[in-house]
């Protein structure tokens, strides 16, 4: 079994590769932790849940789903949701772990999805948009704009630029760095809502949770 240190030194190995073989080989190595990691999240997974306030029947799309933690909580909630990765031993866990038949998983690019236009009542993106440079981030939201229907509601969470916070600041800006991609630094010190304005998402509603250091966006689709 691969311990947290085995890990880090491996993401130390990859830093230099381009997005597709650093994001692929990164995931590959956190997958054996990534739940263990993820269980300080659970609470949060259930927040955006419930904070989407999704009516009965939504069909649901969780991009960079990872493990399936948020996916479920929306299964457990009543909606069909699919689940899209582009790491395959991440997918693999989340269908080892699927309980729900109103849950499924796919492999596929978050840049390329692979679903028609304005297919989704809503899209979801959890912890991901920090994991990409800006040029794929653009092309990630473009997509989700692209396959949520008119008028659709876009959940993202990630983690916040300023929590009001210090524990949560001194997290965001020092402890992060430490253990995220290589693209967080950038994510952190950009500011996220005028790059959701040009791809046509307007956030309607925010919620700060775990001390700030996340922040949960309620979008529409215009």
């Amino acid at each position: 079994m691969y311990c947290v240190a085995n890990v880090l030194m491996g993401i130390a190995d990859i830093m230099g590769e381009d997005y597709y073989t650093y994001t692929t080989k990164l995931f590959r190595r956190l997958s054996y932790i990534y739940d263990f990691i993820g269980i300080i999240l659970s609470g949060t997974r259930t927040k955006v849940a419930a904070f989407t306030n999704a009516k009965k029947g939504s069909k649901i799309l969780d991009v960079a789903t990872g493990t399936g933690k948020q996916a479920f909580s929306f299964a457990k909630m009543g909606y069909e949701v699919i689940g899209i990765d582009l790491s395959e031993p991440m997918l693999r866990l989340a269908v080892r772990n699927n309980r729900y038949n109103n849950a499924n998983f796919v492999l596929a690019d978050a840049a390329k999805l692979p679903f028609k236009d304005e297919y989704f009542d809503i899209c979801c993106m959890s912890l991901a948009l920090h994991e990409m440079p800006l040029n794929i981030r653009e092309e990630v939201l473009q997509e989700i704009f692209r396959v949520t229907r008119s008028n659709g509601t876009i959940m993202i969470m990630d983690y916040a630029r300023s929590p009001k916070n210090m524990l949560g600041r001194y997290f965001v800006h020092y402890i992060a760095k430490s253990f995220e991609s290589k693209y967080y630094p950038e994510f952190i010190h950009s500011d996220l809502d005028p790059l959701l304005e040009r791809k046509g998402i307007k956030v309607t509603a925010e919620m700060s949770v775990t001390y700030g250091i996340f922040k949960i966006f309620k979008c529409n689709r215009s």
